[in-house]
Parts: C-alpha cells; sequence; structure tokens
C-alpha cells in the first residue's frame, strides 16, 4: 500500500538551498529527498531527548 504524502512549500536563503543541494548530490539524492531525511533526522533525534524531571 503506498503511503500518502503531504506536499509542502518551504522557502529558505539560497545559500542553505545551495548547501543542501551539494549534499544531496554527494549522496546521490534529490534535494527533497535530503530534506525529508534531514527532517526525519531530526525528529527522531528530537522524540529520543528525555522528558523533564
Amino acid at each position: 500500500m503506498r503511503k500518502i504524502a503531504k506536499k509542502v512549500t518551504v522557502g529558505m536563503p539560497q545559500e542553505l538551498y545551495d548547501k543542501l543541494k551539494k549534499l544531496a548530490e554527494e549522496d546521490s539524492r534529490s534535494v527533497p529527498s535530503c530534506i525529508r531525511l534531514v527532517l526525519r533526522d531530526y525528529v527522531e533525534k528530537i522524540n529520543e531527548k528525555p522528558g523533564p524531571g
């Protein structure tokens, strides 16, 4: 079964886009694929943090 994807538009400075594009090319990925990877890693990292107390 195919997952439903939600499309979003994200604005960013050209400098950040250029860095993401370079990283994506080095990893043989597209820029959107690189952004998804970064977001997934960030969310996993945040979910691993223990709560206060």
